[in-house]
């Protein structure tokens, strides 16, 4: 994070600093630092809007998206209620301290990546565990938020999906 606040892209390392906790909130998931104990939130609901670190939770929906070529989930992660979704500026750059805001709009296929996010799930839980999954339908049945519901933990980072193995 930047001394304003504002989310920026790094290299992937080990440190609390790119250590984010996902919790359900509401109809989504609200997405807090580890160190900082900040969540991920918007400057505005505007194309281009900056990610910004908050000490108000906000609820996310997060999407899992599978790519044919790659083992690995990825998510998008979009303001609920809108197409405007995660994107590391400059179309994913690997740059130090890149940009990540909101956008929207369709984006040629080899350029879709920096919309696509991984998840690495660390071997401490949180304080939040989930409650057990009803019987009643075998499953949601509408999709929203079931493939998520197993990040109710700690992930070691939340980093973007460019594919460079980075």
């Amino acid at each position: 994070m930047a001394s304003d606040h504002m989310v920026v892209g790094m290299p992937p390392k080990d440190l609390d600093t790119q250590k984010w906790e996902i919790h359900p909130l509401g109809a989504g998931h609200s997405i807090r630092n580890v160190k900082y104990g900040k969540y991920l939130s918007i400057k505005s609901i505007s194309k281009e809007a900056l990610v910004v670190a908050s000490d108000f939770p906000v609820s996310w929906h997060v999407k899992e998206i599978r790519v044919a070529e790659e083992s690995a989930a990825f998510y998008e992660i979009r303001w609920p209620m809108t197409d405007f979704i995660f994107e590391l500026s400059d179309f994913g750059s690997s740059s130090p301290k890149t940009k990540i805001h909101i956008s929207e709009g369709q984006l040629p296929a080899d350029k879709q990546r920096c919309r696509y996010w991984k998840a690495n799930r660390i071997r401490q839980n949180s304080f939040y565990q989930p409650s057990p999954p009803t019987s009643q339908s075998g499953g949601s049945g509408n999709g929203v938020g079931s493939s998520f519901l197993g990040l109710a933990e700690k992930w070691k980072s939340l980093v973007p999906g460019r594919g460079d193995g980075a």
